[in-house]
């Protein structure tokens, strides 16, 4: 319980600025988004921190500021008996900090729609092929 709460401490300068709670939550994250020509292209990262209207990704490959983008943000799995879930956040890219040539990079996005959901992987794998999700924001 105390690993929680340290990891899903909020940082209280950031909360002031944005209006919105932000935790520093280190989640695997899988994001696409279509380039200028259309193209569906797609990356993975892990999560710095998470709100209800935004996120920040350190990632390899980050989508232009102003794209249009979709990602998937995994929840850790249950201790108990419970499907694991994930959140579902479509949104637009409001900046990028862009690393020297090997190193990571990261965008911070602003969501439009947030849903949390039962994993995909679960609904693949034939329950009854239902997503059942709720809305966040």
């Amino acid at each position: 319980m105390e690993r929680n709460a340290a990891v899903m401490k909020q940082t209280e300068s950031t909360e002031e600025r944005r209006g919105s709670k932000r935790f520093r939550l280190r989640l695997a994250v899988v994001f696409s988004w279509r380039d200028t020509r259309g193209i569906v292209q797609s990356s993975e990262g892990l999560s710095c921190d998470i709100s209800s209207r935004g996120i920040y990704v350190r990632t390899k490959l980050a989508p232009p500021v102003g794209t249009a983008v979709e990602m998937n943000v995994f929840l850790p799995e249950p201790a108990y008996d419970i499907r694991a879930a994930e959140i579902h956040a479509k949104g637009q890219v409001t900046r990028i900090d862009q690393g020297t040539l090997a190193q990571m990079c990261g965008f911070a996005a602003m969501n439009r729609t947030v849903l949390i959901r039962e994993s995909i992987e679960h609904v693949l794998e034939g329950d009854n092929g239902a997503e059942r999700g709720s809305r966040v924001a």
